[in-house]
């Protein structure tokens, strides 16, 4: 209760800062004590006040990119605006690094509610991280790492792991336009609720549609065509007959034109206003007894509250806030 109370009092720093100067803020939160940051940099400064289990709240609008070394959290408004669910866009401009090149493990990372327009990058070995309703104009490089969650995410390229290990990798209800195949063998990666554009490699999938190339005269170029141990229960492929399918295990998995798998379009390309419904729902279901894709458990609204009815007033030196707050 504490932490939401706290939240809802930076977002009301942030609303009221951002009104007040009509620029971005980006709120830090250590402990009991709140600090407002305000303009471009407003993200840069925040993070290098902060320190380990600190929270940092973005308003909407474009921040400078700073690399995160420490165990934080950062909340944006969201990665696409949507008057319905009250969602803005908070971006960060620029490569984001985490971790300093040569140091040790980084822990507890949690990133929400943002667009990147660059790559999100790892230097170090990573432990919980996690990413979700976030937008990546590019790759996410999270390389060595154990207990990784990427969520509800979009993320135009790859998810990539430099061949190194990760245990308990899981990317679950993500739009992924890249491969997701450059982990160690021996790794432990879950792709559920899915919806992937190219190769990926020996892992757990379930419940997701792959719509990479045909075989035939892209022989070489099936999403699993050089992969072997990789298992796919409940999933939906343009085709799964190619070269080496006796290596992999198929369970109830279906093979459909990528013209005929969704009903709103013959693609599978992003756009925010694509609900993703499969043509047979009631037919290609999946595992937990959801229809495949992304669409059972999808949202793009971040967790944090949304703040109604905000009043400020000033009285002297101190600044009288009344909001009301629910929910998403």
């Amino acid at each position: 209760m504490k932490k939401i109370l706290l939240s809802i009092v930076a977002l009301c720093c942030a609303v009221v800062a951002g009104a007040q100067n009509e620029i971005m803020t980006a709120v830090l939160q250590h402990g009991s004590d709140v600090s407002v940051f305000t303009g471009a940099n407003a993200f840069v400064n925040a993070n290098a006040a902060a320190a380990d289990g600190d929270v940092i709240t973005l308003s909407a609008g474009a921040f400078n990119v700073s690399d995160i070394t420490k165990s934080i959290t950062v909340y944006g408004a969201g990665f696409e605006k949507d008057a319905n669910t009250g969602t803005e866009v908070s971006k960060i401009n620029g490569q984001l690094n985490l971790g300093a090149s040569g140091g040790g493990t980084l822990s507890d990372i949690h990133l929400e509610g943002i667009y990147f327009n660059s790559h999100v990058n790892t230097n170090v070995s990573l432990e919980g991280f996690v990413m979700e309703k976030c937008y990546v104009n590019g790759n996410v490089n999270v390389v060595e790492n154990t207990n990784t969650t990427i969520r509800n995410c979009v993320i135009t390229g790859a998810i990539a792991g430099g061949d190194k290990i990760a245990n308990n990798c899981i990317i679950q209800n993500c739009y992924v336009g890249g491969a997701i195949n450059t982990f160690n063998v021996s790794s432990s990666v879950k792709i559920d609720h899915c919806i992937t554009c190219n190769f990926v490699g020996p892992y757990f999938c379930s419940n997701s549609i792959f719509t990479y190339y045909w075989v035939g005269a892209y022989y070489d170029r099936a999403v699993f065509a050089n992969t072997e141990g990789a298992v796919a229960h409940n999933c939906i492929f343009r085709s799964f007959s190619y070269n080496n399918q006796d290596k992999n295990d198929f369970q109830n998995c279906y093979a459909v034109d990528i013209n005929n798998i969704f009903s709103d379009a013959t693609n599978a390309n992003y756009s925010a206003a694509r609900t993703y419904e499969i043509q047979q729902p009631t037919t290609w279901i999946g595992t937990d007894g959801q229809e495949i894709g992304i669409r059972y458990g999808w949202s793009k609204v971040p967790g944090t509250p949304v703040v109604k009815n905000l009043n400020a007033t000033v009285a002297g030196t101190d600044l009288n806030v009344a909001y009301e707050a629910e929910a998403r």
